[in-house]
C-alpha cells in the first residue's frame, strides 16, 4: 500500500471516529500532525513523577540541607536520615507510598463504601488490609543489638537503654521529623526564588450546525492550545522568577493551532511571546522584606540542628537519670498546614488575632536554661544533707538496691527474732521488746511489698514513656554500674544467709543425735567453710583497691586531722582482716579435731561444739562484711572541679547551643522592625511588560512589527496605614520584651551555673559526711553485736535472772 493511500485511510478513520466532515485532501497531513501531537501531549501530561520519586526527591534535598547546616562539629548531625530504623517496633515494613488500610471501626467503615444512598469509591482496599500496627519482627531483632539474659530477657544497662531509646522512642523520632519538616520549609522558601516553569495545553473540539450561522454553514473545529492570549494564565509555557529585591519577572510562550474540518478549509498556527516585570521600590520592596521568609527559614533550620543536638544530650540524661530538661526542634512555618511559612505577615507574634501564637512564630522563643542538677526523687541520704534519689535507669537501680537492702534487713530481723524469742523463753528479755521487734518486722514486710510493686510500676513506666517499648516486654536490670557502691557484696550476704540457715538447721537435730547425723552435719559445715574462702579473698582484694587510691584520698584530705584519722582507719582495717583470717585458719584445726572426737557416746557433745563452730563462722562472716563495707566505703573518690562561676559563664557563652539560638531569635524579632516599617511607606512600583506575535502560520516566525511594549509607574500614597502603624508599634514592644527576656535568660543561666557549682561542692563534701556516718553505723553494729553475744553472768542462788536491758530490741533495729 502506498504512502498516500495510507494517509488517506488514516484520515478517513480519524474523520469517522470524530465525526468530522472531510472537506479536502490537503488537510490530511495536518490531521495526522494534530493526532500525533495529541498523543504526545497525553503521554507527557499523564506520566509525571510517581509518589515514590517525589518522596525520594524530598528526602535527598532535606539530607543535603541538613548536611549543609552541619558545618560546625558542636551541632553537626552526621549520618542523619529520616528513614525509620527497621529494628523499631514502629517501623512500617509495608509500601510507604501505598500503605494497606489499617483496621477500621466496622460501624464507621460502612460509610466508605455506601453513604446517603450512594456507592463509595470501590478501590479503598486495593493496597490490601493490615490487622497489626507494630512491626511484626521487632522482638526477634532485639538480640541483634542489645544483650539478652539466658531467660530471654533484655539486659538493661546504660548502653542498651540508649540503643533501645534511639530505636524505639516516639519522642526521639518526632524530633527527627520536626527537623525534617523545618528543612522542607527552607526548601520551599528557596524554591520561591528559583526560576519556576509551568506548562500545559488544551485540546478542544467545537461543532456548529449549518443553520446556526447560515452564512457560514456547518463548522467542525479542532483547537490545540489557547486562543486567548490576553490572559497570561492560559499560556502553554511560562517561567517566573522572584528577585531578592522584591521584584517578579514572568516570561511566557503560547501557541495555538486550529483545524477546521467542516466549512471553509482553514488552518491557523499562532504563537505569542510575552513578559511582565514588577518591581516595588518603597512599600514591601527591597531585600529586607523580600528575603525575610527565606532568612527565617534558614536560621530556624540552623537553630533546630542546635536544638536537636541539645535534645540528644538531654535524651541521654533522661534515659540515665530521668531528667530531660531541654526542648527539641520547633517548626516555625506551615501555619495553615503547608510549608514555606504560609500565613506569614511579619507582624511579630501573629499580628491581630494571634495567628502565630500557637507556634510562637515571629517571637524570640527563648529556651530555658535547665542546667541545674539534682535528684528526681525523695530521700536525704544516710545522714541527711540532700543526697536524694534520681530517676531514669539509675533510679531503677537505686530502687532495686533499696529493695535488696530492705530484704536483707528483713531476713536479719526474722533470724534475730528467733534469738529474742529464745531469750524471752529463758526470761532474759521482756515481752514488750519482743513485740516491738515483731511489729517492726510486719512494718518492714509491708514496706518491702510496696517497694517491690513500686519498682515494677516504675519499670513499666520507664519502658513505655522513656524507651517507647510495651510494658509487657521482659527486662532484667544490670546492676554492674552501682556494684562499686554496694558496700557489702550480694554474694557475701547470700553466704551469710546460707550459714545462718545451717545454724538454724542444727537446732532441729534431736537432743540425742545419731553419730551418722553428726558426721553428716560436720561434712556440710566443712563444705561451708570452703565457700568462705572466696569471701576472704574478695575482702582482701577490696583492701588492695583501697591502698591503690590512698594517694588520691590523701590529696583531697586537706585537714591534717582527717588525714591522720584516714591512716589510722586503714591500719585498723588491715589488723581486723588479719585477725579474721587467723580465726578462719584456726577454725580449720578445730574442725579437724572435732572430726576425731565424734563417737556414739559423745555425739551430743560433738554437736554442741559444731554449733559453736558454726556460730563462730557466722560471726566471722558478719565481721568480715563490716570490714569489706569500710574498705569499699573509703575507696569511693570524687575528683574536685576547680572552676569559678565567671569561667563557667564564659564557657557557656561560647558553647551553650540554646544561648546561641536565643541570641539569634532576638535578632529575628529585631529584623521585624524593618519589615513592618516597610509597610508604612508609600507604594511605588515600576512595571514593564510586552509581547510579540508570529506572522502567517509559522509558529516561530516572530516579527517585531507585531510587538507591544508597556512601561509604567504605580503610586499609592500612605493615607491608610493605621493597621500597619499598630503592627509596627507592636513589634517595637515585642523587641523590647524579647531583649529583656534574653537579659533575664543570661541572668538565670549565670545563677544556674553558680548553683550547680555550689551543688557539686556540697555533694563532694557531703560524701565525706556520709562516709563518716556509715563508718559510725558500722562501729555501732559491731559494738551492739558484741554486747548481744556476750554471755550473761552466772545467776547467784536466790537472785533473779539478769535481763538484756530495756533497749536491747531497739539497739538491734537501729
Amino acid at each position: 500500500m502506498s504512502s498516500g493511500r495510507s494517509q488517506h485511510r488514516c484520515r478517513r478513520w480519524l474523520c469517522h471516529q470524530t465525526g468530522f466532515a472531510q472537506t479536502s485532501r490537503g488537510a490530511s497531513l495536518r490531521e495526522l500532525i494534530a493526532l500525533r501531537m495529541l498523543l504526545v501531549f497525553c503521554t507527557f501530561a499523564l506520566a509525571g513523577c510517581t509518589r515514590t520519586q517525589y518522596r525520594i526527591s524530598a528526602d535527598k534535598e532535606v539530607a543535603g540541607l541538613v548536611a549543609e547546616k552541619s558545618s560546625d562539629p558542636r551541632w553537626a548531625y552526621p549520618g542523619w536520615t529520616i528513614d525509620m530504623d527497621p529494628r523499631s517496633r514502629f517501623f512500617d515494613p509495608t509500601n510507604p507510598d501505598c500503605p494497606p488500610m489499617p483496621e477500621d471501626d466496622p460501624a464507621a467503615h460502612q460509610f466508605m463504601h455506601y453513604i446517603d444512598g450512594k456507592r463509595g469509591w470501590p478501590r479503598w482496599h486495593e493496597n490490601g488490609d493490615r490487622y497489626e500496627l507494630e512491626n511484626p519482627e521487632w522482638v526477634k531483632l532485639l538480640p541483634t543489638y542489645v544483650p539478652m539474659t539466658p531467660r530471654n530477657e533484655v539486659l538493661l544497662n546504660v548502653d542498651s537503654a540508649m540503643k533501645l531509646g534511639q530505636v524505639h522512642s516516639p519522642d526521639y523520632r518526632q524530633q527527627i521529623e520536626t527537623l525534617y519538616l523545618s528543612a522542607l520549609d527552607v526548601s520551599a522558601e528557596r524554591f520561591r526564588f528559583d526560576t519556576q516553569f509551568f506548562g500545559g495545553a488544551g485540546l478542544g473540539f467545537t461543532h456548529q450546525g449549518r443553520n446556526r450561522v447560515p452564512a457560514v454553514g456547518e463548522q467542525n473545529i479542532l483547537a490545540l492550545g489557547t486562543q486567548n492570549f490576553s490572559n497570561l494564565g492560559g499560556t502553554n509555557t511560562q517561567a517566573t522568577r522572584r528577585l531578592a529585591t522584591g521584584g517578579e519577572l514572568l516570561v511566557g510562550f503560547a501557541n495555538s493551532m486550529v483545524w477546521q474540518f467542516a466549512g471553509p478549509d482553514q488552518y491557523s498556527n499562532i504563537s505569542i511571546l510575552n513578559f511582565n516585570f514588577v518591581q516595588p521600590l518603597l512599600r514591601l520592596g527591597g531585600r529586607a522584606v523580600a528575603l525575610e521568609r527565606l532568612t527565617i527559614a534558614e536560621r530556624n533550620l540552623l537553630g533546630n540542628l542546635r536544638a536537636m543536638q541539645r535534645y540528644r544530650q538531654g535524651f541521654y540524661t533522661n534515659v540515665v537519670i530521668g531528667e530531660l530538661g531541654v526542648t527539641g526542634p520547633q517548626r516555625r512555618g506551615g501555619f495553615f498546614g503547608g510549608t514555606g511559612l504560609e500565613g506569614f505577615s511579619g507582624q511579630g507574634n501573629g499580628g491581630f488575632g494571634e495567628v502565630g501564637g500557637a507556634t510562637n512564630f515571629g517571637r524570640a522563643g527563648f529556651g530555658t536554661t535547665n542546667a541545674a542538677g539534682g535528684g528526681g526523687g525523695s530521700g536525704a541520704g544516710f545522714a541527711g544533707g540532700g543526697a536524694g534519689n534520681v530517676g531514669g535507669f539509675l533510679g531503677l537501680l537505686q530502687n532495686s538496691q533499696q529493695i535488696r537492702n530492705s530484704q536483707d534487713s528483713l531476713n536479719l530481723q526474722q533470724r534475730t527474732l528467733q534469738l529474742l524469742e529464745a531469750n524471752l523463753d529463758a526470761g532474759l528479755i521482756d515481752i514488750v521488746q519482743v513485740d516491738q521487734f515483731r511489729q517492726n518486722i510486719q512494718t518492714e514486710r509491708a514496706t518491702l511489698l510496696q517497694s517491690e510493686m513500686s519498682l515494677e510500676n516504675n519499670l513499666d513506666t520507664y519502658k513505655r514513656q522513656t524507651l517507647g517499648l510495651p510494658p509487657a516486654l521482659a527486662m532484667s536490670l544490670d546492676d554492674r554500674l552501682i556494684r562499686q557502691f554496694q558496700f557489702i557484696d550480694p554474694e557475701m550476704t547470700r553466704y551469710q544467709n546460707v550459714v545462718a540457715d545451717f545454724v538454724e538447721a542444727l537446732g532441729d537435730v534431736p537432743l540425742k543425735p545419731a553419730e551418722s547425723d553428726v558426721r553428716a552435719a560436720i561434712e556440710r559445715f566443712a563444705m561451708l567453710r570452703v565457700d568462705a574462702q572466696p569471701r576472704l579473698l574478695q575482702t582482701q582484694d577490696d583492701l588492695r583497691k583501697l591502698d591503690a587510691v590512698v594517694a588520691t584520698r590523701e590529696q583531697l584530705l586537706i585537714d591534717p586531722a582527717r588525714r591522720a584519722k584516714f591512716a589510722a582507719d586503714r591500719e585498723k582495717l588491715a589488723l581486723d582482716f588479719k585477725t579474721l583470717d587467723d580465726r578462719y585458719q584456726l577454725g580449720a584445726a578445730e574442725l579437724d579435731a572435732l572430726k576425731l572426737k565424734v563417737t556414739p557416746q559423745n555425739a551430743a557433745k560433738a554437736l554442741e561444739e559444731l554449733v559453736g563452730l558454726a556460730s563462730s563462722l557466722s560471726g566471722l562472716i558478719t565481721e568480715l562484711s563490716l570490714v569489706q563495707a569500710r574498705a569499699r566505703l573509703e575507696t569511693v573518690t570524687i575528683e574536685p572541679i576547680e572552676l569559678r562561676p565567671e569561667q563557667a559563664l564564659e564557657i557557656a557563652r561560647g558553647n551553650r547551643l540554646d544561648w546561641m539560638n536565643n541570641r539569634a531569635t532576638l535578632v529575628d524579632t529585631w529584623r521585624l522592625i524593618t519589615f513592618n516599617a516597610s509597610a508604612l511607606k508609600s507604594n511605588l512600583q515600576v512595571t514593564l511588560s510586552g509581547d510579540v506575535l508570529t506572522t502567517g502560520n509559522n509558529p516561530l516566525n516572530f516579527n517585531g512589527t507585531t510587538g507591544v511594549m508597556r512601561a509604567g509607574l504605580r503610586f499609592d500614597a500612605p493615607f491608610t496605614r493605621l493597621l500597619e502603624r499598630n503592627n509596627y508599634r507592636q513589634v517595637l514592644i515585642d523587641y523590647q520584651q524579647d531583649r529583656r527576656t534574653l537579659i533575664r535568660f543570661e541572668d538565670n543561666l549565670s545563677q544556674t551555673l553558680r548553683q550547680s557549682l555550689r551543688n557539686l561542692q556540697q555533694l563532694r563534701e557531703n560524701l565525706d559526711i556520709q562516709r563518716d556516718a556509715v563508718a559510725i553505723a558500722v562501729r555501732r553494729v559491731d559494738k551492739t553485736r558484741e554486747d548481744l553475744n556476750e554471755p550473761p553472768p552466772p545467776v547467784q542462788p536466790g537472785q533473779p535472772t539478769v535481763q538484756l536491758g530495756p533497749t536491747a530490741a531497739l539497739n538491734l533495729l537501729t
